[in-house]
C-alpha cells in the first residue's frame, strides 16, 4: 500500500493537505533548498493548528551543515529527514547521522531520523544511493528517501532508472527498511512507477499539488485532493 507525504511550509498549507486526505504532512521551506527547514516557531504554529498526535515529518537540511549536537530540532515530529548531499567528500558522515540519531531518540523514542539519497548524486556530492544502503542497513534506520538535490525541475526519474528503483526496493525489502520516493513526481510518473513494480511506502509530493506546478507557489486544495485520489487507486493495480 503506498501512501501520499505532501510537504507543506506554513499552517494554511498544512490545513490543505491534511483536508485533502494526505497520509503523511511533511514540513518544508521549498525556497530554501532540497532539505530546507522551516522556522521553528512555524513548525509550533502548524504542529497547534492540527490535531494532537499526527504524525510529521520534516526536512532538517543536509547533514554535512548540521552540528554534532543539533540542539535546534523540535520535539514532536515522527520523522526527521536529513540530506546526504557532500558525504563524498565528508570522512564522518556515518558517525554524524549517528549522533543525530541519538539526539532524536532522546526528543522521542518513537522518532526517527531519515536520510535522504539523492539520484542527481554527482550534482550533490554524493555517492550512487543503491551504494549507500548497507552502510545505513547496519545502523538499523527504520525507513530512507530516494529525492532530488538540485531542484530544476527535473524529476526523480531523469537522474535514477526504475531497474536501479527495483534493486534498491528489493533490498530495503530484505532489511525491512520503509523507502520513500520523491523529486518532481506527479500522478503520471507515480502511475509509470507503480506499473512497473516499485512501490515505496511514500511518494512524496510539493510541485505536483502546487498552482502553477511550481514548489514555490502555494498548495491547491483541488490539485492535492485529486493527486491523492489518484495514487489511491493505483494501489489497486497489480
Amino acid at each position: 500500500m503506498v501512501s501520499v507525504l505532501v510537504s507543506v511550509r506554513n499552517v494554511e498549507e498544512a490545513k490543505i493537505a491534511l483536508g485533502a486526505g494526505a497520509d503523511l504532512i511533511d514540513l518544508k521551506d521549498p525556497e530554501k533548498a532540497a532539505m530546507g527547514m522551516v522556522d521553528l516557531s512555524v513548525v509550533s504554529l502548524i504542529q497547534n493548528a492540527l490535531p494532537y498526535n499526527l504524525p510529521l515529518s520534516m526536512a532538517c537540511g543536509e547533514l554535512c551543515d548540521v552540528p554534532n549536537q543539533p540542539d535546534f530540532l523540535p520535539s514532536g515530529i515522527s520523522f526527521y529527514k536529513f540530506g546526504l548531499s557532500k558525504c563524498k567528500s565528508t570522512d564522518n558522515w556515518v558517525d554524524n547521522l549517528i549522533l543525530i540519531n541519538e539526539q532524536v531518540l532522546m526528543l522521542n523514542k518513537s522518532a526517527f531520523v531519515v536520510p535522504v539519497l539523492y539520484g542527481d548524486y554527482l550534482k550533490a556530492d554524493s555517492n550512487p544511493p543503491f551504494d549507500l544502503l548497507e552502510t545505513l542497513f547496519e545502523h538499523s534506520f527504520f525507513a530512507i528517501m530516494i529525492d532530488t538535490w538540485c531542484k530544476d525541475g527535473s524529476s526523480v526519474l531523469d537522474w535514477i532508472t526504475v531497474d536501479e528503483l527495483l534493486r534498491i526496493q528489493n533490498k530495503c525489502d530484505v532489511h525491512n527498511v520503509k523507502f520513500a520516493i520523491a523529486g518532481s513526481l506527479n500522478l503520471e510518473k507515480a502511475t509509470r512507477l507503480i506499473r512497473e513494480g516499485v512501490k515505496p511506502a511514500w511518494f512524496g509530493f510539493r510541485g505536483a499539488v502546487c498552482k502553477e506546478g511550481s514548489r514555490n507557489k502555494t498548495i491547491d486544495f483541488d490539485l492535492t485532493s485529486d493527486l491523492i485520489a489518484g495514487v489511491k487507486k493505483l494501489n489497486g493495480l497489480r
